[in-house]
């Protein structure tokens, strides 16, 4: 049963260190990194050690070597738990998608304790592998060591090496990877010995986890050292080379390994490249070695040395009798290497034939001679790849690369590349690609040889990185071009690939790269397909990722009447389909419906820099969506009652959510993991706010308490509970500048607490009923209470001391809000009016009337030109326009009470949520309906703006949360 389970974990083929396609990878020779190996042994076995080691150094350094020697070493001694060695464009090595399962699968076969409680994780959660990293990390790695830890006495220690991390093509994931590994280190059995270029990413990641790693610097190593293990490396690959090819006992002699070892310049690559290139079995090896020593002895740069070998290598490689032939060779090695070192993956040497358009013979002729800097195994669906980045880098750079017939042209080759990606797609795609027949055939139940056969290798390649090469060749859209023709001849088609392939979400993000290539606003036809293509796909994504034959049988039929794609591709529906449904004319501005939580959603909230949107529900979960394709970043479990509230720190690194459990709970958005949870209360928490600078978070509960809590550590700080309110506590808020922090309460009194000593004003008890809100001045000096004794009260944050009482109003005041300037109040009522306060004088400025009912939201537009009020009147939301104190638009509309307004961050739009399950969006400056967005089948309890206004998010209690486009 055990092993069945492991089975499910995808694994990267060539991860570990001991992978069969490493077999004759290098190793430190004897004698050489003695320092760093043992400082490298010490740290692993230190009880109390940084948790991870990072050895970063230049391309060329010998990271990868130091990596496969310390892996072989704790593996033979029983300290091994797993390796994996990211190699960048070379498949499930150069991205992180099967990362954390494939160390998951490798610590189950090293270690027989852990084996039981990895399977146990596998068993509860069987769709662990289609996760967010965070989750895999969490049930198949950290809490499985937790438990073991638990479990066991003295559990055994060991060490995760991973190699390469800059060869992650997501940046943001090996960030994340980073900050992951660092939750590893209060278990203290667990070790990460990490190694790569000290790029900007991979810093910036270490530095957030400054307190969990130690690092060393592999090219400050003093030069006698490195120059003595350089030495030795060339001494023994050139004896290997002297003994096989019989050549004298005393080549190649003292001097010229001394002279080997200045020009290497302290790269090792340098140094394994020479004795590649001298050892190919097709020269004479002492010819060779007299050219390298014939090369340029003079480096303007650190890499010098090893430019020249390259451009001798090189120019061997073209080297012939004829200049015809070798121009051929060269135009050749342009085009076949130069699609080698930009491919998004590798291919093998007959898929690299087929996209290329190629003959295999050309190919095999072009690689075969360059042995010493390309890996090309004879074995089958063994792909090209790169001994070292080093030369890539070469070859890209025409400073580098002065022989300048070998320098590649990236823009160049990019093109080419995607020019051949269109030809071939353009060839092969069509619709039933695989022969399923019925329209109901599931992704899942195709076999991955039908794929393959169907779909070879190259085919898929142009599918997924067509894009990729187009934005990297830097080659502008255009009507009726070859990007304009393959859309509208083979769209749906290339949506069928995807899916069979399992990339149909990535089909989002390549449609958004189309688009975010156009750059002028002529090219009419391809914007509106574009346009078009990708609100088809985003409408019909689920449906397609799991069946990919509904595109033609469902997706087109129910497409809107005027949808480009329907119209393009409706001679593609089936036959059989006689009588289609009637459909809307158009796309509607919903452009995609998030589904997942099991009962009712009761807030959103985008993070700060809208990539993130979180939900909390009664189903006792927050979820997490990337707004950008609507795919699931994660749900947090962990509340056992319903989550009434959700917010972001100022800075987006933490989510508080507030329940009915009694808790709030802090988590990393993104990476899911759970900071702390907050323990305190004994009534349910209704609400959360974070103070301004993230540091402190509030929050207001059943039980009549405020509590404050610290947002690094969890913990609630000497005088942290607020207490002072005799009935629940329903809003809570600090001040503009952070210091102080008001609560409204049910006992109606409004309290203002000191931040720092937890004091509170005891006089703001005024009211003679509960207060339902308040709101500070954008200067922070007043602060307005919102009551059923049909009053506002101004006080004086500073003194606390009353400022004035409102009263106007002959029922309850629901709402307040201050204009952005701080000039005036407005406060709504359930006497079905909104009245505008002067603050300076506590006058009256203007009654708005209108509303047939309570009103229960008001809001200012960010200039403080406007005034919005939402009732439950059913069919308005107010707009007031101050600079002519005159109501200038009632928005009739809904049929049904509106439960919130929200302004656009520009002020231009105004957002009204009603019961009557639709949102509406209203013109600020003329009043005129913008459209109304349909398609929840519950009422509305939230819905905001993303921070660039272009996006709207709405929760319902139909259990789903919809993203709306403004733009359609």
């Amino acid at each position: 049963e055990q092993d069945r389970n492991l089975s499910k974990l995808p694994r990267a083929d060539g991860a570990a260190f001991n992978s069969r396609s490493r077999e004759h990878e290098a190793r430190c020779l004897d004698n050489t990194r003695v320092d760093l190996l043992n400082q490298i042994t010490t740290w692993s076995n230190k009880s109390d050690g940084a948790c991870i080691f990072w050895l970063h150094g230049m391309a060329g350094t010998g990271k990868s070597t130091i990596a496969r020697t310390v892996a072989g070493d704790w593996a033979d001694n029983n300290q091994l738990g797993a390796s994996f060695f990211f190699c960048r464009g070379k498949g499930d090595l150069s991205h992180a998608a099967k990362f954390f399962t494939s160390l998951a699968a490798q610590l189950a076969d090293m270690l027989p304790s852990l084996k039981p409680l990895i399977c146990r994780a596998i068993a509860n959660n069987l769709d662990i592998f289609e996760r967010v990293l965070a989750e895999q990390w969490k049930h198949l790695i950290f809490e499985p060591l937790s438990d073991l830890k638990k479990e066991t006495l003295q559990p055994q220690r060991f060490v995760i090496v991973i190699d390469a991390l800059d060869e992650c093509e997501n940046e943001k994931d090996a960030r994340l990877i980073l900050r992951l590994l660092a939750e590893a280190k209060p278990l203290n059995i667990l070790r990460i010995f990490v190694t790569s270029r000290p790029e900007i990413p991979i810093r910036l990641g270490f530095k957030n986890i400054s307190d969990a790693h130690q690092d060393f610097v592999l090219h400050d190593i003093s030069q006698p050292i490195i120059q003595h293990d350089l030495t030795i490396f060339l001494r023994y690959e050139l004896g290997i080379i002297q003994t096989e090819r019989d050549l004298p006992p005393d080549w190649p002699g003292k001097g010229t390994i001394s002279h080997l070892v200045q020009r290497a310049g302290g790269l090792f690559i340098y140094a394994a490249t020479v004795c590649r290139f001298i050892g190919d079995p097709k020269f004479r090896p002492r010819q060779r070695l007299e050219d390298v020593l014939q090369g340029c002895t003079t480096h303007q740069s650190l890499t010098g040395a090893l430019d020249t070998m390259y451009t001798q290598v090189l120019q061997d490689s073209v080297r012939c009798d004829y200049k015809q032939d070798q121009e051929e060779l060269l135009e050749q090695f342009r085009q076949i290497v130069g699609s080698v070192v930009v491919l998004q993956d590798p291919l093998t040497p007959d898929a690299l034939a087929k996209l290329l358009h190629k003959e295999m013979e050309e190919v095999k002729i072009t690689l075969d001679s360059l042995h010493s800097v390309l890996s090309v195994s004879k074995s089958q669906g063994s792909t090209i790849q790169l001994l070292h980045l080093s030369f890539r880098d070469f070859l890209l750079d025409p400073k580098r690369c002065s022989d300048h017939q070998f320098w590649i042209n990236e823009k160049k080759s990019h093109n080419d590349i995607f020019v051949n990606c269109l030809k071939l797609m353009s060839k092969h795609l069509k619709r039933d690609i695989c022969n399923l027949r019925l329209p109901g055939a599931l992704t899942s139940e195709v076999k991955r040889g039908v794929v393959d056969s169907c779909l070879p290798l190259d085919v898929q390649y142009a599918c997924q990185y067509w894009v990729d090469h187009l934005q990297k060749s830097k080659v502008e859209l255009n009507d009726n071009d070859q990007v304009h023709t393959f859309l509208r001849e083979h769209f749906i088609h290339w949506l069928e690939a995807l899916s069979l392939m399992g990339k149909t979400s990535d089909g989002v993000i390549i449609l958004t790269s189309l688009e975010s290539m156009l750059t002028v606003s002529s090219i009419v036809v391809v914007e509106q397909m574009l346009f078009d293509a990708k609100r088809f796909l985003l409408n019909n994504r689920s449906t397609i990722e799991i069946a990919p034959l509904k595109i033609y049988c469902s997706a087109l039929v129910f497409s809107p009447m005027t949808s480009a794609t329907r119209l393009q591709f409706w001679h593609q529906i089936p036959s059989w389909i006689k009588n289609t449904p009637a459909v809307q004319e158009n796309w509607s501005s919903a452009l995609q419906s998030l589904e997942g939580h099991s009962d009712g959603v009761t807030g959103v909230a985008f993070s700060p820099d809208g990539q993130l949107l979180a939900s909390s529900s009664d189903d006792k979960t927050v979820r997490l969506w990337d707004t950008s394709t609507g795919a699931s970043r994660g749900t947090l479990k962990g509340h056992s009652d319903p989550v009434n509230a959700v917010a972001f720190s100022p800075d987006g690194q933490l989510l508080a959510t507030a329940s009915w459990d009694k808790t709030v709970k802090l988590w990393d958005p993104w990476t899911g993991a759970l900071h702390s949870t907050l323990k305190g209360h004994s009534g349910w928490v209704n609400v959360v706010a974070f103070s301004p600078d993230g540091k402190l978070l509030a929050s207001a509960s059943e039980d009549k308490t405020v509590r404050l809590w610290d947002t690094s550590t969890g913990a609630s700080p000497s005088r942290g509970t607020l207490q002072g309110h005799s009935d629940p506590v329903n809003a809570v808020g600090f001040s503009p500048d952070g210091q102080l922090l008001a609560s409204a309460s049910q006992d109606k009194t409004v309290r203002l607490w000191d931040r720092s000593t937890g004091a509170s004003y005891d006089h703001f008890a005024a009211h003679l009923y509960l207060v339902w809100a308040m709101a500070f001045s954008p200067d922070g000096q007043l602060l307005a209470s919102a009551s059923d004794d049909m009053t506002v009260i101004l006080w004086d944050t500073s003194t606390g001391a009353s400022r004035g009482t409102l009263a106007g109003h002959s029922d309850s005041v629901r709402a307040v809000a201050f204009s952005p300037d701080g000039r005036f109040l407005a406060s709504a009522s359930e006497d079905k009016t909104v009245i505008l306060w002067d603050t300076s004088t506590g006058a009256s400025r203007g009654i708005v009337e209108g509303h047939s009912d309570s009103v229960h939201a008001v809001a200012f537009s960010p200039d403080g030109q406007f005034l919005a009020s939402g009732s439950l009147d059913k069919t308005t939301v107010q707009l007031w326009d101050l600079s002519t104190e005159a109501t200038c638009a009632a928005f009739e509309g809904h049929s049904q009470e509106v439960n919130a307004v929200t302004f656009s961050p520009d002020g231009q739009l105004l957002a009204s949520a009603s019961w009557d399950k639709t949102l509406i969006l209203w013109d600020t400056s003329t009043g005129a309906l913008c459209g109304t967005f349909e398609g929840h089948s519950g009422s509305m309890s939230a819905v905001t703006f993303s921070p660039d206004g272009q996006l709207l998010a709405s929760a319902s209690d139909d259990k789903t949360i919809r993203i709306w486009g403004i733009k359609t």
